[in-house]
Parts: structure tokens; sequence; C-alpha cells
């Protein structure tokens, strides 16, 4: 095993140089990789790391490199002339033109959790150094933050460098929880030359930190500078390492002699890529990179600043950053007056408004009139085809706003009504993604319609036509679930694992559909799962909690509501479970502290007021029992439950003819315990001086 210490480090300082001679002094034996963007883009660290070991893993354990191909292809393409291509869908075949659905901003968490897992699981304990992880894509970032935490340093020990930059409080919070700061050490560049300062300077791609390396280049020529970038770009590319074209390239070749033409061109490459792979931080970045370029090169680029900026818009709004994006569409509608531009620019306004911007900004009756103005001009284009296509598109964003109005019906007409016009007036190979889309949205709205079948029958469909997209298999399996086929669902969701790399919802799903079958212990571990990738999954945590206060498991419930509390202090659910656990501990100052705060929190639950009656009611409180148990039944209605404990705890107070009412009245409904009424009802008439009846 590496000589590192048996946790993991945080070293962090100015200069690279500091960081590396304090990683020494820690042991050798480390695998060390440069996570800065501005080697290789997205996954620069992550990437660097699976190139080293994934080609010894594959003769050895192809089995762990088949059940992680998909999210190792994604940090390091390069590695699919040695895997094999993922599992294609529409969506990674289609081509520019055709594509019209992007991947969620949370696809690269799920990526980073599978990654997590390869290491934790590969064959060997391991010992990994990041280093620039201030400078770090956002991948990268959100990989070691979550690497940090789940990955045991037993396992895979990580030491992370980072310079002066800010980090991400995600990333600030994790290194600080779970790694031990160390000083970075002494950096010095002394006696070198000025062409060996120029010459690291360049072999750095961008990253390099030392003062003076930037001054000896800033020495050279605007011309000796280009031709030294222009070298190294063609250097890069001789080694034929897709990945390189995300960082390196394009920066040497935007500084090289052309950055209007190879610059530009490498730059918008790799956005596209990065845009289509989902991965919008970076394409923010690179649009920024374009913009720049467009400015100073005016008269050759002027043509491309709508395409870079309605890339930039939707990386915004994919990162749920609406409110930035809004301004650059009004902006785009000023300066032009292209019919076309401008249907898409009110489609993308009427997605920002129902869809994008925050709850307190949706406008969903703008967002229609925003969509109704880009279906308009859909309808005026001259090529039939296109006319046709554009129109369903649009259409189909209309309605989505429709669904959000609660107009399920003629959200079902426009959907419908468009799939069969792309039938009818368009090729049957052409557009076969938005097909597969419209599909869906059609088999999700006749969900939310209550017409089940009707839904399951598209979603067999959008399954058979898309068969390695796992989240029509994961939607399928949420209506097989809500028709009442719980093992079906669950079919759907094992086979959806086996097509993306873990998110919390298909687990817990599962979850749900094991425990509908009766099997706790399945269910308590998916939710168990969960948890482990997310912790502040409340959905989880509060099932896990009531599982082990079903199973009698007091203790450990109190501590699962108390972890969750810890992510979300005030939640309501959570504070009402430590108050059952504590009372089923016989802890019941305990319990009511947190009982008092969960209803605080939220005068209407339920449970929380049942359990505090029932504390008043053993300390002989039983007015308090009696208060609450009215608000439980203003709630619950006609329980039979409530209105026995209600009835007890009027008998108890000595109020006869008030428990009656309530015995009677629980008689009437159906699953009472009618022996328990029944011998509670002659009690009190008894007790009141009338005959049992």
């Amino acid at each position: 095993m590496p000589n590192l210490p048996d946790e993991h480090v945080w070293i962090s300082g100015p200069r690279r140089a500091g960081r590396s001679a304090a990683l020494a002094a820690l042991g050798a034996g480390r695998l060390a990789v440069d996570a800065d963007r501005r080697r290789r883009g997205p996954y620069s660290g992550v990437g660097s790391v699976l190139r080293a070991l994934v080609p010894a893993v594959l003769a050895t354990n192809p089995d762990l490199i088949a059940r992680h191909r998909i999210e190792l292809l994604c940090a390091a393409p390069e590695l699919a002339g040695l895997l094999g291509a993922a599992p294609g869908t529409l969506t990674s075949l289609a081509s520019v033109e055709e594509r019209t659905r992007w991947y969620s901003r949370m696809r690269s968490r799920r990526i980073a959790h599978g990654l997590v897992e390869f290491l934790r699981d590969y064959p060997a304990p391991l010992a990994l150094c990041f280093d620039g992880l201030d400078q770090a894509d956002h991948t990268d970032q959100e990989f070691v933050e979550i690497a940090l935490r789940r990955l045991p340093p037993g396992r895979v020990r990580l030491a992370v460098g980072t310079g002066e930059r800010d980090l991400p409080a995600e990333l600030a919070t994790a290194l600080g929880r779970h790694a031990r700061a160390v000083p970075a050490g002494p950096s010095t560049v002394a006696g070198l030359s000025d062409d060996a300062l120029v010459a690291a300077f360049i072999a750095a791609d961008g990253s390099s930190d030392e003062p003076a390396e930037l001054a000896a280049y800033q020495r050279l020529s605007e011309v000796d500078r280009a031709a030294l970038h222009d070298a190294r770009a063609a250097e890069l590319a001789g080694r034929r390492e897709f990945s390189l074209g995300l960082g390196a390239i394009p920066y040497h070749l935007s500084n090289g002699g052309d950055p209007a033409g190879a610059g530009f061109a490498a730059t918008r490459a790799a956005l596209e890529y990065c845009h289509g792979m989902g991965y919008y931080d970076a394409v923010l970045e690179y649009g920024a990179q374009l913009t720049a370029l467009i400015d100073a090169h005016p008269k050759e680029l002027a043509d491309q600043r709508y395409v870079v900026l309605m890339w930039t818009v939707q990386a915004l709004t994919m990162l749920q950053r609406g409110d930035e994006a809004e301004p650059i569409l009004y902006d785009l509608l000023a300066r032009t007056d292209i019919p076309r531009a401008h249907m898409t620019i009110y489609y993308q306004l009427g997605m920002l408004y129902t869809r994008h911007l925050t709850e307190s900004r949706k406008d969903h009756t703008l967002a229609k009139g925003h969509l109704n103005t880009s279906v308009a001009i859909a309808s005026l284009l001259g090529d039939a085809e296109d006319r046709a296509f554009h129109v369903v598109f649009m259409g189909n964003g209309l309605a989505l706003v429709e669904m959000h109005l609660g107009n399920l019906q003629r959200s079902y007409q426009l959907v419908s009504g468009g799939l069969q016009r792309l039938d009818r007036e368009l090729p049957a190979d052409k557009h076969l993604l938005h097909r597969s889309v419209l599909l869906h949205n059609r088999a999700q709205v006749l969900a939310g319609l209550g017409r089940l079948d009707e839904a399951l029958a598209d979603f067999d469909r959008v399954v058979e036509v898309d068969p390695n997209y796992a989240e029509y298999r994961f939607d399928r399996g949420n209506a097989r679930y809500k028709s009442g086929d719980p093992a079906a669902a669950i079919a759907d969701y094992e086979q959806a694992m086996t097509l993306t790399p873990p998110f919390p919802e298909l687990f817990y799903n599962r979850g749900e559909a094991r425990l509908a079958l009766g099997d706790a212990d399945g269910a308590l571990a998916d939710y168990r799962y969960v948890l482990d990738l997310e912790p502040n999954h409340l959905e989880a945590r509060v099932s896990v909690a009531a599982l082990l206060l079903e199973a009698g498991e007091a203790t450990a419930a109190a501590e699962q509501a108390t972890a969750g509390l810890a992510e979300l202090p005030d939640n309501a659910r959570l504070l009402c479970l430590l108050g059952q656990a504590r009372q089923e501990a016989g802890e019941p100052v305990a319990a009511l502290a947190a009982l008092d705060r969960a209803l605080a929190a939220d005068d209407s639950l339920y449970a929380a007021l049942v359990c505090r009656a029932t504390i008043a009611y053993e300390q002989g409180r039983f007015d308090d029992a009696v208060a609450d148990l009215d608000r439980a039944a203003q709630l619950a209605g006609d329980d039979p439950a409530v209105l026995f404990n209600r009835g007890y705890a009027h008998e108890a107070a000595g109020r006869p003819l008030a428990a009656i009412a309530d015995y009677d009245r629980a008689l009437e409904l159906p699953d009472a315990d009618r022996d328990e009424l029944l011998a509670g009802r002659d009690r009190c008439l008894a007790a009141a001086g009338q005959p049992a009846t």
C-alpha cells in the first residue's frame, strides 16, 4: 500500500511546485494527475486516472468494466477503442440537426457516483492525487466532492491540491469534513533560462501559475508566441486523444496564428460536444471564449454571435439559471429580424417562463403567448417537411404549458396531433428522436389523465423504439407501479439500472415497489443505498426511519431521524419520526420536545398529533390528549382509530357521554374494532347510570 496517511488530505497553496513538494513528503506510490480544466476540459483529472487504470482492469476483471462502461466512456472517451461504444440511444445517435433532447444537469452527478463505485471496487487499494482542483471543471470538482464522502481511505486514499481560486461550497464543505489540511511546501524556479521558462509555460497548456514563466512568455513577440502555440497544438493533435480537443488544443489554436479560423472551429467543436454530453458549465466557458473571439474578429465572425449565444442560453436554462438567460434572449430579439431566429427565440422564452425560471417568476400565460408566436412563425416556413417538423416541435412546448395550466386534455390533443402529423408528412426515418419524445410525452399525459392502459401501451412503444434509454424504462416502471403491478415495475427499474449510472430516484422507487410486495428488507436496502448516494434525500431518510420504527428498532430509527435533521433541521416529518422513536424508547420528555417542534413547523401533521396525544394520555393530561385528537379527527375525517382513542381519553377524563358519542360513531365505520368499542361503550353506559344495550 502506498505510504500515505490513512485519511484523505487537502493540500492548499498558491503554486503547483509547492503542492508537489508537500505530496512528495507524504510518500511515494500515488497516481498523481492534473485536474485543471485547461488540460482536457471536463473530467481532466478523473479521466486521466481512468486512462491509467482501466486497461489492466479489463484483462483481470471485465465484469467490473462492464458494470461501469457508460460512465468510464463519458469521463475518458479515448477508452472507446478499448471498451467499445456504450449502448446507443436515439439521443446519443441523433445528428446535430435532429437533436431535440438534452441531458439533465444531474447527469454528471450520476456519472460521478458510478466512477466512485468503480474506484471503490478496483481490485487493489489506490492512492490518488488530484492537483489544481480549484481550476478544474465542474465535473471533476463534483466527482471529488462525492469521492471524499463515499470512498473509505482504506480503499482509495485521496490527496487534493488546490490553489487560490475559490472553491464551490459543496466541495469546500466536503474537504473540511473528510480531509486533513496539509500546508504546501516552498516553490522556486530560480536559475532557469527564458527558453526553459517559455517551454514550461507552453507545455502547461494555459495552466501555469509561475509568474516567471508568464513573464518570459510575455517578452516574446506576438508572432513568436503564436508559432509556439500552433506547434504545441499540432503536437497534441498528433496524439489522437479526443479529450485534448476539449482543453489544450482549443486553447493553443485560439492563441495561435489563426484564432478566427482554427481557434474558433476547435472551441465550437468542444462546446457542441460538451452540450451534447450535458457538461453545461463547460459550455458556458466555451461560449465566453467564442464570444471573445467574435469581439476580437468581428468581420470574420459576426454572423456566429447568434448561434453562440443560443448555446449559452440553453446551457443557462439547463443549469437552472434562467434569470441570466432571459436578458440574452430579449437582446437577441432586438438584434435580428430573421423569422426563423425569432421562432426559436420565442420558443426559448416560452420554455423559460413555463419551466426554467424560479417559481415566483414563472408565468404560464406569458409562456403560452410566446409559444403561440413560435408556432405561428413555424407555420409560415417554406419547405413542407421543415414546416411540419417545426410546427409540431413548437406545439410540443405549447403542450407542456397547457399541462402546467391544468389543461391535460388540450395537452394530449397537441402531442397526439403532432405525432399523427409527423407520421403523415415526414418520411418514416426522419426525426426518430423527436417522435420518441412525443410518444413519451403522450404516455405521461395519458397517465396524468388516469388512462393508464393507454399510457402503458405508449410506454411499451417508446421502449421498443429506444430500448437503451434508461428514463423510458424508469417512467414505464412508475406507470406500472401506479397501475398496481409492482413486480412489473421492479423489472423495469432493474433493467434501467443496467443502462445508466446510478441515480437516487431509481433505487428509491424500487424500494417502494419492494415494500408494496412485502419485501421490507429489500426496500430498506434500497433506501439505505439512496442515502449512500445522497444523504439529504428526504424521502429515503423518512422511509428508513419509519421501517426501523415498525421493526421495533427505536434507537436506530432515532439515529436516522437525527442524521436527517443535521441536513434539514426544521423538517416536520423527521421531527415527528424522532418524537415517535423517543416515545417508543421510553423517553417522553425528549419525544414531546421533538413533536412540539414538528407541529410548530406543520400543525397539520396527523401522526405527530396522535403520538403527542398518546403521551399526554399516558401522563394523565386527558384534556390535552383530546385537544390533539380533535385536530387529528378534523384532518383524518371519520377514522375509527382516532374516534376510539378520543373516546378513551374522554372516558379517562370522566366524560362518559362524550366517550359514548365517539364510540357510537366509530361503530358505524368499516374496519372498526367492534369488540373494543362495544366494551368501552358498555363501561361508559354503566358510569353514566344507563343500562347497557
